[in-house]
């Protein structure tokens, strides 16, 4: 599974292209990522994933490195969009400066077909990053990175081709967690109410996140139980009602068993910038 979190995206070149049908070319940036939608025309996109004839409703994506050879077909224009961006992940502590990441290859096919209000959708997001990237203007700039980054997490999810009724499942648990949280939500209740065993649903999040139903919820709780700690003067007491705990204790046990150290500590070193 592919993890989206903590991805920052830089475009560096965004921007309609159309050519006519006499057109070859080959890619020139292999240093970045870089997104290829097809709006009108036919043509030819061969690289060492495979040839694919490419026509309206079809996405590409390359990552750094991937040499391709490009060529129109037929009589018609070739239409297209295309979005080369930097992606990395930024890594570290909460409190501390993060460390970012060069990502070489985002999970996403090498070559889609979308139809229909996907496509429709793909077509008008993909436009929208196109107007909205102007060079040198911040706030446009910062706007056309924030729809790519959702675009992107879109791509891996309910734009996915080959989604399927399992990750679909994961993904329900997954925000039902995330909004229940702070309440004493059980594996079996959360399987209850997906309509599955509590088995399968460990197996589904042992699949898709790598850990159980009860890890997760953990690791969730102990990060909002941070954020509360470094932003914010509530009592301990206080936090871990807001975090799920049945009380103090087991929220200071919790959290030292994970973070080597108690909360109280941790808030005290990492709100000082220790």
């Amino acid at each position: 599974m592919f993890l989206l979190q903590d991805l920052a995206v830089k475009i560096r070149w965004a921007a309609h292209k159309n050519v006519p049908s006499d057109w070859t070319d080959i890619r020139h940036q292999k240093n970045v990522h870089t997104l290829y939608w097809v709006r009108a025309g036919k043509g030819r996109f061969q690289s060492t994933k495979g040839s694919h004839e490419a026509q309206s409703g079809q996405l590409f994506y390359l990552e750094p490195s991937l040499s391709m050879n490009m060529a129109a077909l037929g009589s018609q224009e070739l239409k297209m969009m295309m979005i080369l961006f930097d992606c990395t992940r930024l890594s570290g502590d909460i409190g501390r400066w993060l460390s970012p990441s060069p990502v070489p290859q985002l999970g996403l096919p090498h070559h889609s077909t979308f139809v229909h209000e996907h496509a429709a959708l793909l077509d008008t997001t993909l436009g929208r990053i196109v107007d909205l990237w102007t060079p040198g203007t911040a706030v446009r700039e910062m706007e056309a990175h924030a729809a790519l980054l959702g675009l992107i997490a879109r791509l891996h999810d309910d734009l996915a081709p080959d989604r399927d009724r399992a990750r679909t499942l994961f993904e329900q648990g997954v925000e039902r967690i995330g909004q229940r949280f702070a309440e004493s939500l059980t594996a079996e209740q959360l399987a209850a109410e997906l309509h599955v065993s509590v088995s399968y649903l460990r197996k589904l999040f042992l699949r898709y996140a790598g850990e159980t139903p009860k890890q997760f919820l953990s690791r969730l709780r102990l990060r909002h139980a941070e954020r509360y700690l470094l932003h914010t003067d509530m009592t301990l007491h206080e936090i871990a009602q807001a975090c799920g705990y049945s009380d103090e204790f087991h929220f200071s046990r919790s959290f030292k068993q994970s973070r080597g150290m108690p909360p109280s500590t941790f808030r005290r070193q990492r709100g000082n910038g220790s």
